[in-house]
């Protein structure tokens, strides 16, 4: 950003006749092209041209404040914009991560139970077989005293 420079000479004649045009009693002041500023009406035209400068100078960065205030808020204002666009965008991109989220929790839980199920069922397979094994070695005590018979 650049503000235009404040010339150092400010035309103003003793005879009172100002450049510039006369609205609800103040005169607007064109300093430089596209660049003015507004004084009272009643400023007497015989007024030391030092202070006469040193009036327009501070009307002048009194203006430029104003508009780098405009310009600061315009940009806080498009900041805030875009930021409250992101909160948008990142709001649906947590929304897809929970639902995400909550699918991979339903499978941990399915898979659990079903791991839960196998190994319940290798503990009950084992007890067959253990059972089993018993009932083989039972039999095979029973046979023992037939095959010497014979």
């Amino acid at each position: 950003m650049s503000f235009p420079v404040v010339a150092t000479s400010f035309g103003v004649s003793q005879s009172g006749s100002q450049a510039g045009e006369k609205k609800g009693g103040y005169v607007h002041y064109e300093v430089e092209p596209g660049f003015t500023i507004r004084m009272r009406h009643d400023i007497d035209p015989t007024t030391d041209p030092k202070k006469l400068k040193r009036i327009i100078s501070n009307r002048v960065a009194a203006q430029k404040s104003r508009w780098k205030k405009v310009q600061y808020i315009d940009a806080l204002v498009k900041r805030s914009m875009e930021l409250q666009g992101q909160v948008s965008m990142l709001r649906s991109e947590l929304a897809i991560a929970s639902e995400h989220k909550r699918r991979l929790e339903n499978e941990q839980r399915q898979l659990k139970e079903c791991i839960s199920a196998r190994v319940q069922h290798c503990i009950d397979s084992d007890g067959v077989i253990e059972e089993c094994k018993a009932e083989i070695e039972r039999l095979k005590k029973n046979l023992a005293p037939l095959s010497n018979l014979s």
